[in-house]
Parts: C-alpha cells; structure tokens; sequence
C-alpha cells in the first residue's frame, strides 16, 4: 500500500529522518513506535501529504483511501456532529449541484469543460459513496456511542468524545488506511477497552501511534521503531518488539567487546612488528608488519558497531519521610455540585498512610475536582477532607497548571528553595533536560516535557504524600516505565488518577470509584478490579502476541463454577508472569547500561522462556473462555 524509498527529513540543519525505507502492507496492523520527539508524527505527515520528504520517495497505491486522525484535534465550534463528519460529502455534492446547474445554461461549445470538471468531482463523490453518506454517517454515530446527537454543536463535547468524533469522520471515508495519532487521548478506561475492540475487529489497515502499552499489544502485528533518525522493523507485538531488541542490544554489546579486544590485539602486534622492523636488517619483518597493517585495516573497517540505546531514560527517586500516621486521607460526607450538575453526594472515603490507591471513574464524573479540593482544602482540621497531620502533599496536575508560563525552567526550579543555577540542573538533568534547556518557558514546553517537569519537583521536594493525576500523560513509554519503577519503591502515600492500565497495574493495589456520585473501594489490583465487572477479560489482553478472534465472542459463565475458578487462576499466573517479564526487561536495560553482557545474555535467555510460558496460557484461556 505504501512503499517509502530512501527518504530524509531536514529542518535547517536538523536531521530527523536520514535514508530511510520501509513498508506499509494491505490488511496489516502496524504500531510505529518511539521516544518523544524523535519524528513520528512527522513521518505519519509526511505520508499523508501534509508536509514533503527532503530526499526520497513515498509511493502510495493508486486511489489508495487514507483515513487521519491527529493528535491535537480542532473543529469549529459553530459546527454540528453532522456538519463535521460531512464535511467532505457536503463540499463534494454542493460542487455537483453547481455544476449540474451550469451545464443546463452554458452554450454548448462549453459543455465539454464543465462535463470534463464533473466526472473528476463524481468520481471523488462515488470514491466516498456519496449516495449513501448521511445514513451512513448517522449509523457511524451510533455505532461510536453519540447516537441521536448529530445536531449537538462540537463545542459541547468532551475532549474524548471529540476524539470519536475525528475517528468517525475519518470512517466516512471508507479507508483503505486508517492512521491513529495517539488516539487514546482523553479517553477514560471504558473508552479505551472499546477503542481496543474496534480496532481489533477492523478489517482495514492500521497505522498507529501510541504510548499506551496494552493497545500496541493486543493490536499490532508488526512494530516499526524510530531509533536514532533511522527506523527498524519488527514482526510481532511491542512486547516481541521489546523483547527482540533488548536482546538484540545486549548480543551486539557482547560482540562489539569481543571485536575491539581482537583490534586491540592486533594494534599492539602492529606496533610491535613496527619496533622489530625497524632494529633488523631482516626484510621479512617489514613483509610481517605490512601483512600485519593490511589485517588491521580490514578489521577497522568491519568492526561491529558499538550499540546504541536511542531511547533515554529518566532516572528518579521518590524520597520521602516516613509518616508516623495512620491516617493519610480521610473523606466524610462530601458533596460538590455545579449548579445542576451534581458530582457526588454523602461521598465518603479512607486512605492509610503507605497505602496506593487509584480512583478510578468515566470521563466527567469529578475525579479531577475531588483531587483539587484535597489539596486546596483538606487538612486535619477539615471535618470533610482530613489530611494526616504528619502528611506534606506533592501534587502532579493534569492540567499542569502548577508553572508560570512566563518563567523559564530555571525559574521554576529554583523558586523551591536556595538553589544555585548549577544545583537547579542537577535536579532537572535526571530527566533528561539539557543546559539549554534552562532558558525554555515553562508555556512553549511540551506536555511530556512539562510533566518531567512536574517529576523532577516532586522529587526535589521529598513529599510523603504524592497525588497524581494522569501523571504518564504525554510520557513516551520509557518514561511511564521509569515512574512506575520510582513509584513501587516509594514508601509514601500514593493517590492516582490514570486511565493507562498497564500503569495501574504495576502501581496500586486498591481502588476507589467514583460510581453513582459515591466513592465505592475495592481492596485488589486493577486487573481483579477490572474482572470483576468483565470476568472474562484477563488482566493483560492480548500481549503476547496479536489477538482478533479471541474477544470478538463473550459467553455467560456462573462465578461459582468450576470453570470460572480456571479461568481466575489462570488470570493470575498470567499476572504473575508479566509482572516477572517487566522486570527482567527492566534488568536487561540495566545490563546494557553497565555493559555487563553475559548477564544481559543469561537474562535475555530468562525472557524468551517467560513468554514461552505466557503464550502457553494465553492459549489455554482462550480454549476456555474465548
């Protein structure tokens, strides 16, 4: 479908893309991976026309339908549902009606043009079926959950119901292609596990961008990884892709040594060679030395490559005094309304210090306003929000409205304590921010750069009470990774808002949520949360490896079966054995960063049997309750 042939990218004197070549096949599902920055969205640009390769080549299949939805969404706020996703339709068929209107009245020695000019504009009109466009469109509406609300103007619509609406708009095309920039933005849990199914039961071609684990897992069946202004395919899911190139990594780091002690041999043998040549009449000693140089220079020029981790990532700690409380949070009788708009009633809740807590809710149930009256207003002495005595609160906003936009990252840093420019550095160097970068205003950072941002005070301020409200928001996947790690070994209070799963997974153990305008707790992981309300969903679909058919069906099985008691425990030696996976990719980055390869060799051997075992049940569950 699409075939890109040695293709470069420059801005100025800035190269993103240097001779790059890759494949986009019919009926494939492809992730396209990466760190922040590092030009994903610029190829997905590029391939759509918007913006053109320095060098190279695009060739796209003839009449080959292209269905975009970018990241950062806009659309008129005058316009309806309707008028959005018929945008294309609308302008298609008014232009007919012109020119059908013109060729009624035009002299005939001008009919020709005009005929000429309306079979281009019905050929685009029947490439879209026109015809059926305003059915179709309202059937697309129901089927994405806005039905009977085309007349509803765009301005009222949530940012992840506006995230539909681009998803809708772009099916209307019927497209060969459909590509996805981030799509899981602004979208709560319940929207996420619906975006998972549609894609997983689209029959067209995906291209996808994303940071959200779970659904680059259970959809994608090639990976193509943006590594160093170069790009690497891999056949299989992100978790194959993790797996292939840590491994990959760590063998080459193995080889890599093993050549440069040989070159090391043979220089010392050059100059060696050399001293005798020179001390002897003996011609057969410059024979030796020349021999000697050749090999040399043969293997200078085929050594192995010294690897390279293309993908930086952050290094934090969160430090915090241990709280003699017991009591970190508690919530009694709380009720927020918004003129007619009520969040909660009589809502009430406890934390314990040490404790880690997600409050977990759909999009619009209040989650976020909860979370600023606890730091605006609870305190010990509150009857209604009461924070432990002993509790300092580090807030991390989803808004990131904490900075002045007008200060600079310096400014920001240090207006913390008595810090030196130097001392503000260190702080924010861990997570990736040049000496440069001191000079940036906080209000032209990126959002993944402002949430850094946000880690690096929180760890500066060595809070024993963290709240963080979608703190991997923007967060490229090493990233999320590096907070998680931080977060397990914090010995705090932690009290998170996320709609990232895999996060959740390996963050909490409790939840709290908002259902009914109350604060309803479960005492557990996300994914036993998770199954309690979808039994049959195990807590990590799907990723291993590429799954269409395995939750297209649902079946109706009594909990207290012996079937279900099977299933439950097979759920949770899957659980297990990601959880171990997680961690021996995490020791394998460690091992190539210490250069220690045997290690990271007899690791990688560690990883391929995990996934072996976790293929192994997968199958099983699906045998059972697919």
């Amino acid at each position: 479908m699409i075939n890109i042939i040695n293709l470069s990218k420059y801005y100025g004197t800035d190269t993103i893309f240097d001779n790059i070549s890759l494949k986009i096949n019919s009926g494939e599902k492809v992730g396209l991976v990466g760190p922040n920055g590092c030009g994903k969205t610029t190829l997905i640009k590029m391939i759509t026309g918007v913006e053109e390769p320095s060098k190279g080549n695009i060739i796209i299949e003839k009449k080959l339908r292209i269905g975009y939805v970018p990241q950062y969404i806009e659309f008129d706020k005058d316009l309806t549902l309707l008028d959005v996703i018929l945008k294309e339709y609308n302008e298609l068929s008014g232009q007919l009606r012109v020119l059908e209107t013109q060729m009624s009245q035009v002299p005939e020695a001008e009919l020709e043009k005009i005929l000429i000019e309306y079979q281009v504009i019905r050929d685009k009109y029947d490439a879209i079926d026109g015809d059926t466009a305003p059915a179709r469109a309202e059937k697309i509406l129901d089927s994405l959950g806005l039905e009977n609300r085309g007349d509803q103007f765009v301005e009222t619509l949530s940012g992840g119901e506006k995230n539909v609406l681009a998803l809708a708009k772009a099916l209307l095309l019927k497209p060969d292609l459909l590509i996805l920039d981030e799509p899981g933005n602004h979208l709560d849990y319940k929207g996420l596990a619906w975006l998972e199914k549609f894609l997983s039961d689209y029959k067209e071609s995906v291209l996808i961008v994303s940071h959200n684990r779970y659904l680059l897992d259970r959809i994608c069946e090639k990976i193509i990884a943006v590594e160093g202004r170069k790009t690497n395919e891999f056949t299989g899911n992100y978790s194959y892709y993790r797996m292939n190139r840590l491994k990959s990594l760590v063998n080459q780091q193995s080889d890599y040594v093993s050549n440069q002690k040989k070159i090391k041999r043979i220089e010392a043998l050059v100059k060696k060679f050399r001293e005798i040549a020179t001390v002897t009449a003996d011609p057969s000693w410059g024979q030796r030395l020349r021999a000697m140089k050749t090999r040399y220079d043969h293997e200078q020029k085929n050594a192995v490559e010294k690897p390279q981790d293309f993908e930086k990532k952050i290094q934090m700690d969160f430090q915090s005094d241990k709280s003699k409380a017991d009591i970190a949070l508690q919530i009694k009788s709380y009720t927020k309304a918004f003129d007619s708009l009520k969040l909660f009633e009589e809502a009430s809740a406890d934390i314990s210090c040490g404790e880690k807590v997600a409050l977990i809710g759909s999009n619009g149930c209040g989650k976020t306003t909860l979370i600023r009256d606890i730091i605006q207003e609870g305190s010990w002495d509150n009857d209604i929000i009461r924070v432990g005595p002993s509790l300092t609160i580090g807030y991390c906003s989803q808004h990131q409205e904490i900075f002045n936009p007008s200060n600079n990252i310096e400014d920001e840093i240090r207006s913390l304590g008595s810090l030196t420019r130097s001392d503000a550095y260190k702080i924010v160097a861990p997570f990736n921010f040049s000496w440069e970068d001191m000079e940036k205003k906080t209000g032209d950072l990126s959002g993944g750069e402002k949430n850094r941002l946000q880690m690096a005070r929180l760890i500066f301020l060595k809070t024993n009470f963290l709240i963080l409200d979608e703190p991997t928001n923007h967060l490229d996947i090493l990233s999320s990774e590096a907070v998680e790690e931080a977060l397990a070994d914090f010995d705090g209070t932690l009290l998170v808002v996320s709609h990232d799963r895999y996060f959740l997974e390996k963050t909490v153990n409790r939840i709290i949520e908002v259902k009914d305008k109350k604060l309803i707790s479960f005492d557990g992981s996300f994914s036993s949360w998770w199954s309690s309300i979808n039994p049959l969903k195990p807590k990590s679909d799907g990723r291993i490896s590429t799954r269409g058919s395995d939750r297209r069906r649902e079946k109706t099985i009594d909990k207290n079966t012996d079937l279900m008691k099977e299933i439950k425990n097979l759920e949770l030696r899957i659980g297990n054995l990601e959880n171990e996976k997680s961690d021996l990719e995490s020791l394998i980055n460690d091992a190539f960063t210490r250069t220690e390869h045997k290690k990271g060799r007899d690791l990688s051997v560690k990883l391929e049997k995990v996934n072996s075992q976790l293929e192994k049940l997968y199958s099983k569950w699906e045998k059972i309750a697919g």
